[in-house]
């Protein structure tokens, strides 16, 4: 397993047996901020996994900063 991806998009991985590019297939939460990511190659069948850190989006700053922007109430 690797150490947590930082919260960006990323690509499919290539298979480390046959370079095939593989699909993701299960995405499980591992611990507060960070899901364990399973990928399969059809070519080969070979599994792998993988740490994908993220950052709540209700908790994040960038949420603060857009309610305090120009949200305004119908009425």
């Amino acid at each position: 397993m690797s150490s947590a991806i930082p919260p960006v998009a990323f690509g499919r991985p290539v298979c480390p047996k046959c370079k095939a590019e593989m699909m993701l297939t299960s995405i499980e939460p591992a611990r507060p901020g960070v899901d364990l990511h399973t990928f399969e190659c059809a070519v080969c069948n070979h599994v792998a996994t993988a740490l994908a850190a993220y950052e709540d989006p209700m908790k994040s700053k960038a949420l603060g900063r857009w309610l305090q922007g120009d949200l305004h109430s119908p009425t």
